[in-house]
């Protein structure tokens, strides 16, 4: 079976969201039925590396910007909505249950300043889906704003979710 791969982005800053999302390209077949690991280090370094050099999402030239660190209470809202949409079956930034970003971060009580969140489906490694957000023009400028200063990824199944922060 082929499965489509869409990507959606949603950025918070200072209480106000917008929320667009683009589909991509299909992608390889077969399905993956148990929650995945991801590996934190390589993701980071895949996304510092980025913001280090600055690139091009799209039209627009972004300069270099500081490094992101790893945040668990990121991580943990990334991994419970990657859980939800995999338990769910549903590929969105709001859920059936009508969780947004905002109130996934405050489950987790990360009180934060600015905020924003990419989604993945259909990806098996952190090479690729790094690779697909930073072609897409939203995901590529979520990924350079300099404005956020911690990340965390939790994927499930073919399910990815990535979310940026600045604590307040």
């Amino acid at each position: 079976m082929r499965k489509l791969l869409c990507v959606g982005l949603a950025t918070i800053l200072l209480g106000l969201s917008a929320c667009s999302s683009d589909e991509s390209e299909i992608i390889e077949e077969g399905i993956v039925s148990q929650p995945l690991k991801i590996d934190s280090k390589v993701l980071l370094n895949l996304v510092n590396d980025v913001r280090a050099a600055g690139t091009t999402c799209g039209d627009n030239y972004y300069p270099p910007v500081d490094a992101v660190s790893w945040s668990t209470k990121l991580e943990e809202a990334a991994i419970n909505h990657s859980t939800n949409m995999y338990e769910n079956d549903f590929f969105s930034h709001e859920s059936p249950q009508g969780s947004t970003l905002t109130t996934r971060l405050q489950k987790v009580e990360y009180n934060y300043s600015t905020a924003g969140e990419n989604i993945a489906y259909g990806y098996t490694s952190e090479q690729q889906v790094i690779e697909a957000w930073l072609k897409s023009q939203g995901h590529c400028a979520n990924l350079m704003n300099g404005n956020f200063k911690e990340m965390g990824v939790g994927r499930v199944g073919k399910y990815w979710t990535q979310n940026f922060g600045t604590q307040r």
